[in-house]
This record gives C-alpha cells, sequence and structure tokens, in this order.
C-alpha cells in the first residue's frame, strides 16, 4: 500500500494510521476469511493433514499452533497459549481431538506432530480412536539425530573448539575487523538451538580456514596483547593443529549427508513424503562411502527404526 502511494508520486497521501487499523484491517481480514473457507471447501473432497507445532519463546511463553494441509494450500487455524498447562499426552490428544472435531473427523487423513514424547504418546492415542495415520516431522527427526551426534563426547570438543575460535572473535572488536578485512565476511556462530547450525557453523569456519590463519601468523597478531592471553594462546594453537582440523572436515562431511536430507524434507516446494525412505537409503549409503563410524549408523538407524519409519512413507509405491 505505501509502496502503491509512493508509485503515484507527489499528492498521494498514504492512508492514516486510523484508516490502517481500522477500515483497510476490515477488508484484509474478509478477504482472509473468504480465502481461508474457500480451502475449507476443499476438505470434504480432498481430505486434509494436521500439523501441530510447539514453540516457547524467550518470556517462556508456550505456544501450540495448528495448521491444516490440503491438496497443496496450508492454511494457520488457530493458536493455544498452553503456559500454564502441563503437556502431557493428555493435554496433547485433548487439544488435537477438538482440531479433528472441528475440521471434520471424516476430513482427516493425517495428523503430524514433533518428536516429543507427549506428541508421540496421544498420536499413537489417537491413531486407535480415528481412522487416521499419526506421522512424527521429518525434518524433526533429522534435528534430532544431528542432535544425538553432537552429544557424543568426542563430537561435542569438537563443536565446543570451534565455538571458542567463533567467540574469542567476536568478543574483540579489533580481531573481529581484521577477521572481516581478511576473510571478506562473517563466519556463521553455531546456534543455541537447532542442531543443525552446528554443521552451517562448522562448514563456514572450514571454508574461512585459510585466511584466519593469516590472521594469526601475522605481525599484527603477534605483537597484539591478546596473543598473549591464555585463551589467545589456546585458539591460536587450535588454529595450526592439523588433527584438529582432518576431525572438522570428517565431521562436516557427515553433517553434510544429513543436513542435504533436512534441506528436502523442510522444503515447501513440493510434498516430499513419498521420497522419506529413498532420502534415508541414499544418506546411509552415502554415509558408507564417506567410511563412517558405526555409531553414527547407529543413531541414524535408531531414530529412523523408532520414529521415523512409517508405512505411509510407502504409500505411493502401491
Amino acid at each position: 500500500m505505501i509502496f502503491g502511494a509512493q508509485q503515484a508520486g507527489m499528492g498521494i497521501e498514504p492512508p492514516s494510521p486510523y484508516e490502517i487499523k481500522s477500515k483497510y484491517l476490515e477488508m484484509e481480514y474478509k478477504d482472509m476469511e473468504a480465502y481461508v473457507n474457500l480451502q475449507r471447501e476443499k476438505w470434504e473432497t480432498y481430505e486434509c493433514t494436521i500439523m501441530c507445532d510447539g514453540w516457547t519463546g524467550p518470556t517462556r511463553l508456550s505456544i501450540i499452533n495448528f495448521m491444516v494441509y490440503s491438496k497443496g494450500s496450508t492454511i494457520f487455524l488457530k493458536s493455544v497459549d498452553a503456559s500454564d498447562k502441563i503437556k502431557d499426552n493428555k493435554y496433547i490428544y485433548g487439544l488435537l481431538k477438538d482440531v479433528i472435531k472441528e475440521v471434520g473427523e471424516a476430513n482427516v487423513v493425517q495428523i503430524v506432530t514433533d518428536n516429543g514424547s507427549a506428541f508421540v504418546k496421544a498420536g499413537k492415542l489417537l491413531m486407535k480412536k480415528y481412522n487416521l495415520y499419526w506421522t512424527p516431522c521429518a525434518a524433526h527427526c533429522i534435528d534430532l539425530m544431528f542432535e544425538d551426534i553432537g552429544k557424543r563426547d568426542s563430537v561435542a570438543q569438537l563443536i565446543g573448539n570451534g565455538r571458542k575460535i567463533t567467540n574469542f572473535i567476536y568478543n574483540h572488536g579489533w580481531l573481529l575487523a581484521k577477521m572481516r578485512q581478511v576473510c571478506g565476511g562473517d563466519i556463521v556462530r553455531p546456534g543455541a538451538t537447532r542442531f543443525a547450525t552446528n554443521y552451517i557453523a562448522l562448514e563456514s569456519l572450514l571454508k574461512k580456514r585459510a585466511n584466519l590463519k593469516k590472521v594469526f601468523i601475522s605481525n599484527e597478531w603477534s605483537s597484539h596483547k591478546l596473543s598473549r592471553t591464555v585463551v589467545g594462546h589456546e585458539v591460536e594453537r587450535l588454529m595450526f593443529d592439523h588433527q584438529y582440523w582432518e576431525k572438522m572436515e570428517k565431521l562436516v562431511s557427515i553433517y553434510e549427508a544429513l543436513y542435504t536430507v533436512l534441506r528436502i524434507v523442510d522444503s515447501e516446494v513440493v510434498p516430499t513424503m513419498p521420497f522419506v525412505y529413498e532420502l534415508i537409503r541414499l544418506m546411509k549409503a552415502n554415509l558408507d562411502q564417506l567410511k563412517a563410524k558405526e555409531w553414527v549408523k547407529l543413531i541414524i538407524a535408531d531414530r529412523w527404526d523408532r520414529t521415523l519409519k512409517h508405512p505411509l512413507h510407502a504409500a505411493h509405491t502401491i
């Protein structure tokens, strides 16, 4: 709207805040309501999938969102504030039961949730009560594979040392400016929650390794007071530890096999459920080529067999 007023040129006044929050908001609401009602009409013909996603914010506000997917379109149905609730399987079961009733029992063929134990139990209970499938979120399952691998002591140490390098650089203005000058950009920093970000961060560090070394062999670094600190010594040692970078390269190659699958199943371009079996098979073959350790394969097999493996993923072959 504002862009349209700018395009029209001088003399055109944009709407006032009052008009935006009253007249135009009401118009937008009616347009969206008409769109949602149009999507609802498809449910009886094409049936639908209910998707459930929990989220907790920094203020500890706990929200559970419900979306409905049918024939290529997803609509947001509602949110429930569960901050003061015990989010056990009985509570989740009750919420999903209400949503099924709202959408129409005959219209629901599938429910997708994350892999939390309460959601898993609730999903299995719903399958006993209704003629529907419950499946865990494939992207969340792959993310949990990242988490399980990251818990291994040797991997946690690699990630921790990578975090030590990036934190040291970003905590000191002079070093950060020097790094940006030499590397031509920033290092992606490991995230605190999404475990796949560890792969992105380590890959970023690997790509900038050669230029980072230039920083730590420069005369400016050797004459700077940071080079004489305990942490400075540790970071410098890590930068020239060939064995450390060799292990990181191996870990990143293993993570990349998982991340490729994660990006595909998390895509919104096309439905990926029919490809899950094949994607996991290709990932396992890729890990065999990389000569991944047996414990890595066991983690993936465990998550696959325990949560993600489902007959519905093979339905397209029938």
